[in-house]
């Protein structure tokens, strides 16, 4: 067994850093029939998640615009 302490030099790569649109999509949500088509809640449960991923999406997509 190693005396060395675990995590001390530990690097994460590819961290998680945000959801992108195509992670929000309904059909891949726990919540969602797929028979009726429909979200059993009244509420969507990432909506606050949903919101951002598309402002972020909206906003690389304007400085690719930009570049090119």
């Amino acid at each position: 067994m190693s005396n060395h302490k675990r995590g001390t030099a530990t690097r994460i790569y590819n961290k998680f850093e945000h959801w992108s649109v195509a992670d929000c999509d309904c059909t891949l949500c726990e919540h969602y029939e797929t028979k009726g088509k429909l979200c059993r809640l009244e509420k969507c449960c990432i909506a606050d998640i949903k919101e951002e991923a598309i402002r972020r999406e909206a906003e690389a997509n304007q400085a690719q615009a930009i570049i090119t």
